[in-house]
């Protein structure tokens, strides 16, 4: 614990998770404790964000009201300085790459959504989509082609055979897949992470690796664990981001950020 106390006082900025680590996901709870949390980071003048695989139509209310200074959204395929609304960084999918995606996610008879900066469409809701995607951005409206005029930052597969789905070997090369729900994966460019997105801030900022603390919970934060400087999982994150975690605290319902903070001794 000496090390990792050692590690926190050179944290500058932390970033935060939103599912499952600042809310719950299911139920949309968020405890008054980070209200808290916030508060006395912007008093102790470090710095927050938001790292997330939601894109900004998803960043809800409440977490817009704790006014962090950045958004890594979309799994860092777009971020954004929230104090002036400067774009950092973006990385979009070509138009050929979104048919050959199409392409290939209808010989496996999956449908997709696409995920744009500030919005989202997908090819069909029904019920297999609702129960991955309604909890996070509610119902959304249908546009097979929504590619046509739209940026793209990254697709969702919809399928109820999800964890059956493979890569051909002509997008093998050029995207990943991770899985985040039964029915759903991201579809990401090959190298993209929120890793990438967070060292675009850190690069502005004149920041390095080891000024930065990361909150989360799921396989999409995993270069981020390996990443950051120190890195704090939550209770009910997935192995393999327990197992690489500096620090594991409690769950969203019993205060996990705040109790982690404390025992950090980042705030009191």
């Amino acid at each position: 614990m000496e090390k990792i106390l050692e590690k926190a006082q050179k944290i500058k900025i932390i970033f935060f998770d939103i599912d499952d680590t600042l809310r719950v996901k299911d139920s949309g709870f968020m405890p008054e404790s980070i209200n808290e949390v916030f508060k006395k980071l912007h008093e102790k003048g470090i710095m927050t964000g938001i790292a997330t695989g939601r894109n900004l139509f998803g960043v809800v209310p409440e977490v817009r009201a704790l006014k962090p200074d950045y958004y890594v959204a979309i799994n860092g395929a777009y971020v954004e300085n929230a104090r002036n609304q400067k774009v950092l960084y973006k990385n979009t999918f070509s138009k050929d790459l979104v048919e050959e995606i199409i392409a290939w996610l209808r010989t496996e008879q999956s449908e997709y959504s696409f995920v744009a900066a500030d919005s989202l469409r997908v090819s069909k809701w029904d019920k297999i989509a609702s129960e991955a995607i309604g909890p996070v951005y509610a119902e959304l409206k249908e546009n097979p082609d929504y590619y046509q005029t739209e940026e793209i930052y990254q697709m969702l597969t919809i399928s109820d055979h999800d964890d059956q789905l493979k890569l051909p070997e002509n997008l093998a090369d050029k995207i990943r897949l991770v899985r985040w729900h039964p029915n759903s994966s991201d579809i990401v460019p090959l190298e993209g992470s929120k890793a990438i997105g967070c060292q675009q801030v850190l690069q502005e900022l004149g920041l390095k690796a080891e000024n930065m603390l990361n909150f989360g919970d799921g396989l999409n934060d995993r270069e981020l664990f390996d990443f950051a400087g120190l890195s704090v999982a939550m209770k009910v994150s997935h192995p393999e981001i327990l197992e690489k975690a500096d620090y594991i605290t409690d769950s969203v319902e019993n205060d996990g950020i705040l109790k982690a903070l404390q025992a950090l001794k980042i705030i009191d």
